[in-house]
């Protein structure tokens, strides 16, 4: 019987930057208060989540709207000089349900063609806006060749995507609102409703959770964790993330970017 393969951990950050705020209201564009929210996460997050990375020795994967990209390339060219992969999120952050059909795929092919602008090559891996698909999401990504998604919510293990009764090369990295900040964090008085959860709850959450994934682990179970600059690039909500990459370094893990981790998986799912 060959080892146990180290249990696989993937943290991501949606680097949406204003797009977070416009997409989900255009009106947004003429709040600079509401806007700054948004600004927060590329000029000052960041920069701190890249030394935090190099601290812990981590390499993660960044998902970024083609907007963002154009807005901020030198940013962008530094994530990526410093190790991290940087994957599709969309052009505008809208999403894809929200959409025509030819209005997602012209969505989708304007930030291919940041990628190709701002970082000379093709994007492998997609994370829609929201976790959220049209009818015809799935063909899209198929047809432009991605070889992973972060979306779905049906499985705790990685797995490849049927798409019209044909099963594809497509890794499907699941993902769940229970490993997501926003839920907790994501506050705004143009979001009624929204409370923030304090840190340390939080922090139990996250570790509860990895602590019975990693006890199925034997069963190909992953872990996915989605931050955004913007509301876990905090200091003390870093500070927290310090805290449980510490628990997880006392068990056998792996820490890999998303398109590594399809990759590495990939082949024996």
């Amino acid at each position: 019987m060959s080892d146990p393969q180290p249990f696989p951990v993937m943290i991501g950050f949606d680097l949406d930057g204003e797009t977070l705020w416009t997409s989900r209201d255009p009106s947004n564009a003429a709040r600079p208060v509401t806007l700054s929210q948004g600004r927060y996460g590329p000029e000052v997050a960041v920069p701190r989540i890249l030394d935090f990375l190099d601290r812990q020795q981590i390499a993660i994967t960044f998902f970024v709207p083609g907007q963002v990209i154009e807005r901020y390339p030198d940013l962008v060219r530094e994530i990526a000089d410093r190790g991290h992969e940087v994957a599709h999120h969309g052009h505008t952050h809208r999403w894809p349900d929200t959409m025509t059909q030819a209005e997602e795929r012209e969505d989708f092919e304007l930030a291919t063609e940041q990628f190709e602008r701002v970082l000379r090559r093709q994007p492998v891996g997609y994370r829609s806006p929201a976790w959220e698909f049209s009818p015809w999401t799935l063909d899209l990504l198929n047809e432009q060749g991605m070889r992973y998604s972060s979306n779905f919510m049906d499985r705790d293990r990685p797995y490849k995507h049927v798409v019209n009764g044909v099963k594809t090369d497509l890794v499907e990295l699941p993902v769940q609102w229970l490993l997501d900040d926003a839920p907790y964090w994501l506050y705004s008085t143009r979001l009624p409703g929204r409370q923030i959860a304090a840190p340390d709850a939080v922090l139990q959450t996250w570790m509860g959770e990895f602590d019975g994934l990693y006890a199925e682990r034997e069963q190909g179970t992953s872990y996915v964790l989605a931050l955004h600059p913007q509301i876990s690039g905090r200091p003390y909500r870093l500070a927290i993330l310090e805290q449980l990459i510490a628990h997880m370094r006392q068990h056998d893990v792996r820490f890999l970017r998303c398109d590594e981790a399809a990759e590495l998986l990939g082949p024996g799912l």
